[in-house]
Formats: C-alpha cells, sequence, structure tokens
C-alpha cells in the first residue's frame, strides 16, 4: 500500500485525526485571512490617496506661468458635525484646456457647481438658507467616486469668474499620485503591529489543532518505523496528513478574501468607510500567502518527527522526556535589543516609512521570545508543586507541568500572547489619546473667524448687511491680524495680535473677557508676557514680522500693556494705537447661537468662498473622529485576539487530555477518583497562566511605552499615562484560562478503564 494510501486510510478512520484535520483547516484559514486582510492596509490608503490628489496642489506654479490652467482655492466647512471639502475653482486665463480627473468629468464655469452624491443629497434636504446657499449655482454634475475619498464624503466643487479666486495656480486636476493622509502612518502602524500579535495566535492554534493526535500519531509512525518503513515514508505520511488541512484552509482563505474586503470595507477610518475595492491584496502576494502557510504548517510537523526518525522504540514506548533549558530566558533579552533598536530607528525617522520595520521585527520577537520563555517557567512552577503538595491532585497537576512543560504550557501561549497584546494595546491608548488632544483654538466655540478676507472689499459692511437681510441675531467684529514682537532681540519670538476693540473682542477670543477691558488705548498681553514685552513692533498680515512685507510699525510710546486674566492665546491691540491700520480690515470675526450658527456660516462662506474659516467645533471633529478610529481599531484587536487565544487555550486543553488517554485511563484502572484528575488538570492549566500571564503583562506594558515613543514621533507630543485597567488583560487572561480548563471535564468524564487496555 502506497504511503498516501495510507496517510487518506487514517484520515477516514480516525476520528481524533479529522477533527484535528478541521481545526488545522480553520487556524489556516483565520490566519491567511487575517495576513491578507491587514497586509492591504497600505493599499486602502494609497487608493484613497490616488483619488484625492487633485486636491494636494503638488503641481502648483505661479499664477504668472503659462502653464497655469486652474486657480483653486481649498477649505473645509462643516455642517451638523459633518465635514465638508470645498473648493471654489475658476480658469487661470479666459479659455483654455483644463485637465480633470476620474470622476469629475466636467469643469464648472462660473454659476456652476459639482457637488458629492453624499452632500448633493443632504443639500436638498435641508433649507437653503443653513447650507445650499454656500454654494451658488446651478448643479451641473455629480462628483463619481473616483474622485472622493470614501463613498459618503461631502465635497463641494464651485465655479468662478477668472480673477475672483485667490488660491493656488494649478497647471491641471488630473494625472497624480496622491500622498497618503496625515494620519496613514499612524494606520499603517497599527495594521502591522494587529499582524504580529493576531498572527501568533493563529500559529498556536493550528500547533495546537497539530497536537490533538500527535501522541497517538508518533507511536503509530514509530510502529511503522519499526516494522520497516523508511524516514522518508514515515514523514511523507505525516507531512501528507498535515497538507490536507493545510491546503484546505489556504483555499478558503483565498476564496474569502474578495467577500471580507468588502466587509472591511464598512469599518469607519478618517470620517467615512472604504471603497470596495480598497481592501485587496495584489495576485503575487496573495498566491505566495496561499502557499506560504502551508508549507509552514507542513514543515513544522515533519521537524517534530526527528524523535521518530531517531529513536522510534523509545518514542513507541514513550519513554522520551523532554527537557526544556533556561536558555530559552535568553531570548527575552535578544528580542528587547531588537526592539530596543528598532524604536530607536524609528523615533530617529531614520528610512521613512520603512523605519517600522525593525520595531515590528522586535515586537514580533518580544512575542515569540515569550511563549519560548513559557515552558521554562512552566517547569519552575511543576518544580514547585511537586516541592510542596498537599493534595494528590497538587501532586499530579505539579508531575506533569515538570515531566512535559513544553506540551502544559501549550493551552496557557495563546493567552500569554493575548495578555501581551491586550496590555501593550492598553498602554498606549491613553497615551495615543493625551497626542490626540481635542483642539482648542484662540475662539470660542461660538465665533466664526475669517482672519483674513483675500480679495473682498469693505467685508465688515456686506456681512453685516447679509446678516440683517436674513435677520440673523449675530455681530460682526472686524480684525486687523498680525503679530507682535520685541525690536530688541531681532531673532526672538513673535506672537500673534489682533486689532480690535477688547470689549468686541471678548465676545469672540477665548480668555479675553470684557471686565479686563480699559477704557482708552492699550495692548492686551497673556499673563506674565508684560515683562518680556517691550520696545514693540506690529507687522500687518499673516506673516512673520521677521519678513520684510508688510513692514512693521513701532509701538507708540506710552500705551500701557494690560496683563489678561484668562488663558488668551492672542494679544489685542487697541484700534485707536494704529487707527490707520484698524481703518483697513483684514478679518472678521462673528458671534453665533446654536440656532443661527449654520445660517450665519453660510452667510460667511457666502460672502468669502475662498477664505479659510476657522471653527472650533469643525476643527475638534476631527481629532475626535481620530480618537473614535484609534478605540475602534483596539477594540476589533482585542476581541479577535480574545477569540483566537481563548479557541487555542481549549483546543491545545482538550488536546492535552485525549493526548493522555491511556495515561488517565490507567489511573482511573488504579482507582484514581475522576475528580482528582479533574482538579489537576485545572491546577495544571490555571497556574502556568497566572503566572505567565504576569510576566506577559509587564513585557506589554515595557513594549507598550517603546511605542508610544514611536507615535511621539509622529504625532510630535504626548506622554505616557498609565493606570490600572493595564492590569485587566492578565485578569481576562485568568478567566479564559479557567473556561479551557472547564472544557476539559467532558472529555475527561468519557474516559474509563478500559480506555487503557484499548490504548
Amino acid at each position: 500500500m502506497s504511503v498516501f494510501r495510507i496517510a487518506l486510510a487514517v484520515l477516514r478512520n480516525d476520528s481524533r485525526s479529522r477533527i484535528s484535520t478541521a481545526l488545522v483547516t480553520v487556524g489556516v484559514a483565520l490566519g491567511v485571512s487575517l495576513v491578507l486582510w491587514l497586509a492591504s492596509a497600505p493599499h486602502a490608503l494609497q487608493e484613497r490617496a490616488d483619488r484625492t490628489a487633485w486636491r494636494d496642489g503638488d503641481n502648483s506654479v505661479s499664477q504668472t506661468d503659462n502653464r497655469a490652467q486652474v486657480v483653486m482655492a481649498t477649505n473645509v466647512d462643516q455642517f451638523d458635525g459633518k465635514l465638508i471639502h470645498r473648493y471654489d475653482i475658476t480658469r487661470a486665463h479666459v479659455g483654455g484646456f483644463v485637465s480633470l480627473p476620474p470622476g469629475i468629468r466636467e469643469f464648472p464655469e462660473p454659476g456652476q457647481v459639482l457637488l458629492s452624491p453624499a452632500l448633493a443629497a443632504l443639500v436638498k434636504a435641508t433649507p437653503p438658507e443653513k447650507l445650499g446657499d454656500r454654494f451658488p449655482g446651478q448643479l451641473v454634475d455629480e462628483i463619481g467616486p473616483q474622485a472622493l475619498e470614501y463613498p459618503d464624503e461631502l465635497v463641494a466643487i464651485i465655479g468662478h469668474d477668472v480673477g475672483t479666486v485667490d488660491g493656488w495656480a494649478l497647471t491641471g486636476l488630473g494625472g497624480k499620485v496622491g500622498y497618503a493622509a496625515d494620519n496613514a502612518d499612524m494606520l499603517y502602524l497599527l495594521t502591522r503591529i494587529g499582524m504580529v500579535v493576531l498572527i501568533v495566535p493563529c500559529l498556536v492554534l493550528v500547533a495546537s489543532a497539530a497536537r490533538l493526535t500527535a501522541t497517538r500519531r508518533e507511536r503509530r509512525l514509530a510502529a511503522l518505523r519499526l516494522a520497516g518503513a523508511t524516514p522518508t515514508q514515515v514523514i511523507a505520511m505525516a507531512a501528507i496528513e498535515t497538507v490536507v488541512g493545510a491546503v484546505l484552509g489556504s483555499v478558503i482563505a483565498v476564496l474569502a478574501a474578495e467577500p471580507l474586503s468588502h466587509l472591511t470595507a464598512q469599518i469607519p477610518w478618517g470620517g467615512g468607510t472604504w471603497q470596495p475595492g480598497d481592501f485587496t491584496s495584489g495576485p503575487l502576494f496573495t498566491a505566495f500567502i496561499a502557499v506560504l502557510a502551508p508549507v509552514l504548517v507542513v514543515g513544522a510537523a515533519v521537524l517534530g518527527l526527528r524523535r521518530v526518525v531517531d529513536k522510534p522504540l523509545s518514542t513507541a514506548a514513550a519513554q522520551t522526556r523532554r527537557k526544556i533549558s533556561p536558555a530559552r530566558l535568553l531570548g527575552l533579552v535578544l528580542a528587547g535589543a531588537v526592539f530596543l533598536l528598532g524604536t530607536t530607528v524609528a523615533t530617529n525617522q531614520i528610512g521613512g516609512r520603512d523605519r517600522f520595520t525593525v520595531v515590528l521585527v522586535g515586537l514580533g520577537a518580544v512575542g515569540l521570545a515569550l511563549v519560548l520563555a513559557g515552558p521554562v517557567v512552566t517547569a519552575l512552577v511543576g518544580r514547585y508543586f511537586v516541592a510542596r503538595w498537599r493534595k494528590p491532585s497538587t501532586l499530579l497537576a505539579g508531575r506533569r507541568l515538570l515531566g512535559d512543560p513544553v506540551a502544559s504550557f501549550r493551552a496557557a501561549a495563546g493567552v500569554v500572547v493575548a495578555v501581551f497584546a491586550g496590555s501593550l494595546a492598553l498602554t498606549m491608548l491613553p497615551g495615543i489619546e493625551d497626542q490626540v488632544r481635542p483642539f482648542s483654538g484662540p475662539w470660542k466655540d461660538s465665533a466664526i473667524v475669517a482672519d483674513s478676507v483675500g480679495k473682498n472689499t469693505d467685508v465688515i459692511g456686506q456681512l453685516r448687511a447679509r446678516l440683517a437681510e436674513h435677520k440673523l441675531d449675530a455681530e460682526v467684529v472686524p480684525l486687523v491680524s498680525g503679530y507682535l514682537r520685541s525690536t530688541s532681540d531681532k531673532y526672538g519670538p513673535s506672537y500673534q495680535a489682533v486689532i480690535a476693540s477688547c470689549k468686541d473682542a471678548a465676545k469672540v477670543l477665548s480668555g479675553l473677557s470684557a471686565s479686563d477691558c480699559v477704557d482708552g488705548p492699550a495692548v492686551y498681553l497673556p499673563l506674565g508676557y508684560q515683562s518680556s514685552m517691550h520696545d514693540l513692533e506690529f507687522a500687518k498680515g499673516n506673516r512673520s514680522p521677521n519678513s520684510d512685507v508688510p513692514a512693521p510699525k513701532r509701538l507708540p510710546e506710552g500705551i500701557p500693556l494690560r496683563p489678561i486674566a484668562g488663558d488668551a492665546q492672542i494679544m489685542v491691540i487697541d484700534p485707536a494705537v494704529f487707527p490707520d491700520l484698524a481703518a483697513q480690515p483684514t478679518g472678521a470675526a462673528t458671534t453665533t447661537t446654536p440656532s443661527n450658527r449654520d445660517a450665519v456660516y453660510t452667510a460667511v462662506v457666502r460672502l468669502l468662498p475662498d477664505v479659510p474659516v476657522a471653527d472650533n467645533l469643525r476643527d475638534s471633529s476631527h481629532s475626535a473622529t481620530l480618537m473614535d478610529d484609534l478605540r475602534r481599531a483596539t477594540a476589533i484587536g482585542l476581541g479577535l485576539m480574545a477569540l483566537l487565544s481563548g479557541a487555542s487555550a481549549a483546543v491545545a486543553a482538550a488536546g492535552s487530555v485525549i493526548d493522555r488517554r491511556r495515561t488517565f485511563g490507567a489511573l482511573i484502572a488504579a482507582g484514581t477518583p475522576v475528580r482528582v484528575l479533574a482538579r489537576a488538570l485545572r491546577r495544571e492549566v490555571v497556574l502556568p497562566v497566572l503566572v505567565a500571564t504576569l510576566g506577559a503583562c509587564l513585557a506589554g506594558m515595557v513594549v507598550g511605552l517603546g511605542l508610544l515613543d514611536v507615535t511621539h514621533s509622529i504625532s510630535g507630543r504626548g506622554e505616557a499615562l498609565l493606570n490600572f485597567w493595564i492590569l485587566a488583560p492578565a485578569a481576562a487572561g485568568f478567566v479564559v484560562a479557567l473556561a479551557a480548563a472547564a472544557a476539559c471535564g467532558p472529555v475527561l468524564r468519557t474516559f474509563s478503564a478500559k480506555d487503557y487496555s484499548y490504548e
């Protein structure tokens, strides 16, 4: 009979081998699916970036350049907590051709508007004075999905007359490759971390499934070896038994990749979901992973047959005892060194996005080192129980832990990795939340501020007239924006300042109240700045006074400097100090109420379509969206981790019982009560987990602090914020271990003294 037929006969006739093969199939399918899913994140980010590349202005030129085709002003509006990306555009000169990107079929001429489908529906369902009037003109077409970051994105493109838009001059709108968004590096790092920490439990699940019949298989193959089978034949039979489940799992993962990509596309990130085809991997990469997974699984199975090939007699008699070297603990030191090197490279931003590679290698090495060091801890726990046992169940558990620590730790391996990942995530998340602080601008939440009016003239009068026309109860505060600095220190700092009436500025400026104001000309400074501010000059405009355009003006002698008790971020100069500058406002701040906010916002944007508008509610929504994304990603990752680790722990624990069917049958035949064996099983599963998870929790905290340094190099701020929730993964791991131990009970109760003779 051929080797192939023998292997298939075993699968047909041995129910435990079939169960093992089915679990290997599930484990490989999960592992390959996770790799394909997480590895597709860079492709998804690049797809988004390419679709929005027409907005970036990377092909900008001077407005006098004959290559200029279009002038575009970019702004972000908001409505009902949703961001609206607005693009006011015009031709750079009369006539000519403008290249267009995919998704934009025609260029909007003056009086024409293009809206995304979601924004068009929102405009139709909303009173025009609250939203639609922001986009004056005829809706001539909708923006296609090829030009949108995500399907429900709110985007408007408004056409204007030549020379009326103050913005970038571009050579065209199409034909560019985009650069990923600001938070792309964060998502890239998170998906790579997820790939490392999620694949390890998948490997543990596969190994646990393969070990369900390991002892039985080893005895069978050892018997064939003693009967005359060659090493090649023995290895071939084991490979065939394993490859069936591995290949089937890999095929299932590849077939499920397409529907899973559509499911993944529904997970929000950056304000919206994804296009259906974003989360896809190339055919070559998919084929590589689909082939690599079965090769690794079969290779691991073949490497585990050294004892069968070299010592078949002792294997058949189950006399070989595995020895565990304390040198396994050195792996933790080496892994920590690699991770430290990676964080050093990443925080110094060496190598662009590739700088994360060494960090991820170090992260994976730490997780693997914890798994390798686990049997050493298990053996130490076993030695302690053997030396200090008081009950038979404790002695039985200790002898098992000491006699075969590798097999005993197998049930805890997935839990240990899950605890490591959980404590890592809970260490990082508060620090990342600190890095993504809620936006707190210099203006009050009720204010809408345009600190520049572009090419508009008499904007204050026009805005007041528009508000009065729509019967909106809102005040308009004229502003002249600029900077203050001390002339005695040429290279000293400059401070943002506005020329405005103090009482008017108190209505829109955060940290300034009417009680801070006095009669007469004065300059109002944040508390503590008076001593460092002398020989002052003011430069009008949004440029630093270090620039020679426009020319700064000296502060007249004798002007008092008044401290502001609040936490104001902008200095206020009374109009009487510079009456000539105050006569020509460069900006306008408008007060609002919750009931008229949208209408006032619409009035401002309608009058100043190409001018950036400051709005705290809009800007703070970006930080809130990013934190929601991070919490969602963490919850998904930890949920998958818990499911995988729990499954691997249950399978490994049950497999450990099945593997020792003959041993338990002999103990039952000798009169050992089943309840004593059940108690011993619980101890040998739970106690190593209790010790190992505490170490994994500490390792996760240390690695999380290192990764926080990496994210700090991306965002430029934030610090570690530790709390007692870091211990929650260890407690959860202990509960999972208890559940896995409980799963052994039903299997054990099926054994009897007859199993000894049967085996």
